[in-house]
């Protein structure tokens, strides 16, 4: 059985990186053409969050925090089972290592990885029955976030291999600009581009795992290549991202109008008191 150190168990971590972080943009990207259709393009109307009487229905006024119990619910089952099997993996992957040295200890830095997104999907699952706080998923996410930038930069430094070590230092670093995203969201829920980064970053996130799952087996990536490697990922998440909000018309005035991808005044932000959790998606 194939252990973390192998393309594989790159590979198996960033696979769900990458689905998570591409739904929720996929989604954000429909509900935000379904809002331009159900506003008339970004005809003036009511909402109950707001304080003014005339304001343009945006996608955080709908959509953040998080509406849909159901969404939620679903999201946080489906991370316990992921990470639970992940888990399961990891350990039997140690279990069977042919190196005497190697044990299911030895992988407890791993497992802690699945056990920060064990973590998020029992929150969610707690938030979708209302026991919890509006968005405490997404706070859970910025710190589970936080704790991989720590294991991840602890597992780097103890690299002999310059270019290894490079490779998962910057791994450590993309964690915690996903951290932050993720974190300056929820302070600030009125910015759509926080929202979108925070996902934006969790799909690079799971590039760069793969790249580091390639570069065990397949790709001998130089240590003055590793910088450019990661650069060029980003560029590429980036420019589908823009080239998605350009195509998508947004409440407020065509295509970006409006909020648009950015933050509005701090006294228009929402009260979390006067959100409450519904069955729509």
């Amino acid at each position: 059985m194939a252990g973390s150190g192998t393309f594989m168990g790159h590979a198996l971590p960033a696979s769900f990186f990458l689905g998570f972080g591409v739904f929720f943009l996929v989604l954000t990207y429909k509900r935000c053409r379904d809002l331009a259709v159900s506003t008339g393009g970004g005809t003036t109307g009511t909402t109950s969050t707001s304080r003014s009487t005339n304001h343009v229905a945006t996608f955080c006024d709908r959509h953040v925090p998080e509406r849909s119990t159901t969404l939620l619910r679903r999201v946080g089952i489906l991370l316990l089972i992921v990470t639970t099997l992940g888990g399961i993996y990891e350990a039997m992957g140690a279990y069977y290592d042919p190196n005497p040295n190697i044990g299911i200890f030895h992988q407890l830095a791993h497992e802690a990885l699945y056990l920060c997104f064990f973590f998020v999907g029992a929150v969610a699952l707690l938030e979708s029955r209302g026991l919890i706080m509006a968005d405490s998923s997404r706070i859970a996410l910025s710190v589970a976030f936080g704790l991989q930038y720590v294991l991840w930069n602890e597992h780097g430094l103890m690299k002999t291999d310059m270019s290894d070590r490079r490779v998962h230092l910057l791994q450590a670093q993309v964690n915690l600009v996903a951290a932050a995203a993720f974190g300056y969201s929820v302070y600030n829920p009125r910015s759509l581009l926080a929202y979108v980064a925070g996902w934006a970053v969790m799909v690079l996130n799971a590039l760069w795992m793969l790249t580091a799952g390639l570069s065990v087996c397949c790709v001998d990536l130089m240590a003055h290549t590793v910088g450019a490697a990661l650069a060029l990922e980003t560029l590429l998440v980036a420019a589908v991202v823009v080239v998605a909000a350009a195509c998508c018309p947004y409440p407020g005035g065509g295509h970006g109008g409006g909020e648009g991808l950015s933050a509005v005044d701090d006294d228009e932000k929402r009260s979390y008191e006067q959100v409450s959790l519904t069955d729509n998606a």
